[in-house]
């Protein structure tokens, strides 16, 4: 039973090389960049133990093909950043998309960084780079999930830069797209202090926020970008390790929920990976079934442990639920056939998710890419029309997670593309908004036009959908560039909007920012106060107008000093120059269509 397997003391790792850190101190203060050896033999690296203090964990790309960060642009915004949280003089907010869903969530505080001593974590620094160092590097690299797990704070460093070599532009996007960030931001998340960990992204020296809670496990390391594609088997094994640990982890604490939660989410954390999901974790299952179907049903409730196929956890939970997570169609078949309700749902809030409650089997199969489960689903006619607790039909699950085929299957059950949520985005909007382009496309073609517009405004509130390719795309589908915010003061929004301007006198956050703001704002004031520079750059090729002004008089350039922006964003804002000139074409090669940008050619 899962209670006996708990009652196991789950293993501890310990680093194959120290974790060496550095003081924040010293980081901030640094005028250049030194590798480990030079640190270490000048006595400037630390071996870190939990009674110093906390650990800030560095994840970020490389801007050099032999150097981190060769025109020492990345490692500034640390500095900068680091300075500016110590001081106060910014707060690192919450995730925009959680805090309109889910209310106001934690926050990093000055107070906070400053009450223990900070160190950092920085792979330059703290692993050997000699070709002498070859294979203590190795064990440092497989000491990473260690070092994560004891790491206070995981930062995903971000800016805006080119590498060196390549010219290609670095971002959040980049650095989601490579197959070791992704290992790194999973390791985080799979650490036995992971609800105590705090993962924060750093765009800019003014600009911190809190990670998305889901993005690690909506991107599987597999999916990502690889130099060397032998790079997967290793990954494989380490990562099923890590997943196994996670598990033990969770059945000493008693979580079962979590247990269940990550068990059943193995095909999706493991997916283009050469390597097959646990699933005999609990011992002791015997069945004399000789049907393969039953047989896997039965294991599956067992290592659930789950008596009855109806029963509901502590967490509004059914076996189906956990099922649909799997993905497994055979699975969901055979429940079904046991009684199983095709149209069951959650009862409570997922915090992983970020499912609301009342979420049908429908909507999370959409939203995990589990397209033969939904055609399962749909031969046994679940509701394709139901919603749940954010007013969403299955539809809006498959536009956020980028799911084509699954959005397809449900409009051909006849699944609404018009049907809006709680608070009127449609899924083409809520695809915008979560940067999914290829769901964008599709949805583009059986969405009324004047949603466009408001589909580039979501895009930017959302931060996920200020991208180039997304604000490119909507452009290319007619949106106007000029147009402004007029959100009716009694809509769920407006009301949102309302009280979140009234709270930003006293208690700021990006979205306090944006909704004191937002009222006759233009695209091109929304792209910058949510720090959205891919989509200030497209805006600007396109033609936007500089010289509107908001609600509240303000104009782009104004609210670009007030929140800080960089120095550049500030001067293409005030001048039709060069300064103009050289921002826009810093993003040009992030646009499928370069004719936006002819003019500036």
């Amino acid at each position: 039973t899962l209670r006996a397997a708990g009652s196991r003391p789950a293993a501890t790792g310990q680093p194959l090389f120290p974790m060496y850190v550095v003081s924040a101190d010293l980081i901030m203060s640094m005028q250049d960049l030194r590798p480990h050896e030079e640190l270490l033999a000048d006595d400037l690296l630390e071996e870190f133990h939990e009674s110093k203090g906390n650990v800030m964990f560095v994840s970020h790309q490389w801007a050099g093909l032999d150097h981190p960060d060769p025109n020492f642009e990345q490692f500034k915004v640390l500095q900068d950043a680091l300075k500016n949280a110590k001081v106060g003089a910014t707060t690192i907010s919450g995730n925009v998309s959680v805090e309109i869903y889910a209310g106001q969530q934690s926050y990093v505080s000055p107070k906070e960084f400053s009450s223990k001593p900070l160190f950092v974590w920085y792979d330059f620094f703290c692993c050997p780079q000699s070709h002498d160092g070859a294979a203590n590097r190795k064990l440092a690299i497989d000491s990473i999930p260690v070092y994560v797990d004891t790491c206070k704070y995981f930062v995903i460093l971000c800016p805006h830069v080119h590498h060196a070599q390549r010219g290609e532009l670095l971002s959040r996007g980049s650095w989601e797209r490579r197959g070791w960030c992704r290992l790194e931001r999973v390791t985080r998340a799979l650490s036995a202090k992971a609800d105590a960990h705090l993962s924060i992204e750093m765009h800019s020296a003014a600009r911190q926020e809190m990670s998305l809670s889901f993005a690690w496990v909506r991107t599987p390391v597999g999916e990502g970008q690889f130099t060397v594609q032998s790079d997967r088997e290793k990954i494989a094994v380490l990562l099923k390790n890590m997943i196994q640990k996670k598990l033990q982890f969770y059945l000493v604490e008693r979580d079962f929920h979590s247990y269940r939660m990550i068990l059943n989410l193995q095909r999706v954390l493991l997916r283009s990976l050469p390597v097959t999901p646990i699933e005999s974790l609990i011992p002791g299952f015997d069945s004399d079934s000789n049907d393969p179907a039953a047989f896997a049903a039965a294991n599956f409730m067992y290592q659930n442990g789950f008596e009855s196929i109806h029963e509901r956890d502590e967490a509004g939970w059914t076996p189906i639920c956990y099922a649909a997570l799997d993905g497994s169609p055979m699975l969901i078949t055979t429940l079904l056939e046991q009684r199983a309700d095709v149209n069951d749902m959650i009862m409570k809030m997922e915090p992983l998710s970020q499912f609301a409650p009342h979420t049908p089997l429908l909507h999370i199969c959409s939203f995990w890419t589990n397209n033969d489960a939904i055609k399962v689903l749909l031969s046994n006619r679940a509701d394709v029309n139901a919603k749940d607790g954010y007013g969403a039909t299955a539809l809006l699950w498959t536009a956020i997670s980028n799911n084509v085929e699954g959005l397809k299957l449900l409009i051909s059950a006849g699944c609404d593309p018009k049907q809006a949520n709680v608070l009127g985005y449609c899924p083409f909007i809520m695809a915008s908004a979560a940067g999914s382009v290829e769901t964008m496309r599709e949805l583009l073609q059986v969405s009324p036009r004047q949603e466009v517009d408001r589909a580039l405004h979501a895009a930017l509130l959302h931060g996920d959908g200020g991208t180039a390719a997304v604000v490119s795309t909507l452009i290319h589908a007619g949106a106007d560039v000029d147009h402004q915010l007029s959100t009716p003061l009694l809509s769920p929004l407006g009301v949102m909007f309302a009280g979140l301007s009234l709270r930003h006198r006293w208690k700021q956050s990006i979205l306090s920012a944006y909704a004191y703001h937002h009222y006759k704002a233009t695209p091109l004031m929304c792209s910058i106060l949510t720090s959205s520079f891919e989509a200030t750059a497209v805006l600007l090729a396109a033609g936007a107008k500089i010289d509107v002004r908001n609600a509240r008089g303000s104009t782009a350039a104004d609210l670009a000093m007030e929140t800080a922006a960089p120095d550049y964003i500030v001067s293409a804002l005030q001048e039709d120059g060069v300064a103009r000139q050289n921002m826009v074409m810093e993003f040009a090669d992030l646009v499928p269509d370069f004719r936006i940008f002819s003019s500036y050619v």
